[in-house]
């Protein structure tokens, strides 16, 4: 009688053990299946990013940023962003890229935009000279632009994966001019001797230096690097 009593309950806790296991592992497989449905149809924010195919386009609109002064000038610039919203797989992607610049004069109470339109994407800012911490007075002449265009790619999206157009202005937002297209990337700006504005850049897979005319803005010179191979050693 007693075996058997002492059988039943061993019955029991074992009973009671399957089914917390079986509980347990419900859950676990639940929430498992809960976070790959979540992370499957989340709305991903992601930016530099413009959306062209209108018909792909959930939300969009235009949004003014915060206006900065700009440095050793009394002029302020404030970013123009598009916010979009689009399908994405099961879920959805939110962008917020930035396609143009305002500019406002207190002194004389103007405003202008850097380009007419917003339908481009500007990707990078560089004012030339830079500032630096050893010299913090040095007077921006220019401001080098990276911005695209066109979707080159033929994805509907203008993104850094496009072919892309440098531009100059000055550090007011004026005289702003296209000086390079076709760039793959930038990989460098820097003011040299005789007021030129050096961009080295890539285009069809080849490094290029291109040296611009701080006043007028025009090319002086732009071709490929000449570049030494490796020495070997003997």
């Amino acid at each position: 009688m007693t075996s058997r009593r002492v059988f039943a309950l061993v019955w029991r806790v074992n009973a009671v053990l399957i089914l917390l296991t079986a509980v347990l592992a419900c859950a676990v497989l639940s929430f498992g299946a809960w976070q790959i449905y979540r992370e499957a149809t989340r709305t991903r924010h992601v930016s530099a990013v413009v959306n062209v195919a209108e018909d792909r386009i959930d939300r969009s609109r235009l949004q003014l940023g915060s206006f900065e002064t700009i440095e050793g000038s009394s002029v302020l610039r404030a970013p123009l962003l598009i916010e979009q919203q689009y399908a994405f797989g099961s879920g959805s992607k939110e962008t917020t890229s930035i396609q143009n610049y305002l500019f406002y004069d207190p002194a004389s109470r103007s405003s202008h935009w850097l380009l007419p339109g917003n339908k481009g994407l500007f990707l990078s800012m560089r004012q030339v000279p830079e500032r630096r911490d050893l010299k913090p007075d040095r007077q921006v002449v220019a401001v080098v632009y990276e911005l695209v265009e066109a979707d080159t790619t033929g994805d509907k999206r203008l993104t850094a994966s496009d072919a892309k157009v440098v531009a100059v202005s000055t550090a007011s937002g004026s005289r702003f001019t296209r000086v390079l297209t076709g760039v793959e990337e930038i990989n460098g700006v820097t003011l040299i001797a005789d007021a030129r504005i050096l961009v080295l850049y890539t285009s069809a897979s080849t490094l290029k230096a291109a040296e611009i005319d701080a006043g007028t803005y025009k090319v002086i010179h732009d071709g490929p690097l000449q570049t030494v191979g490796p020495r070997r050693e003997r």
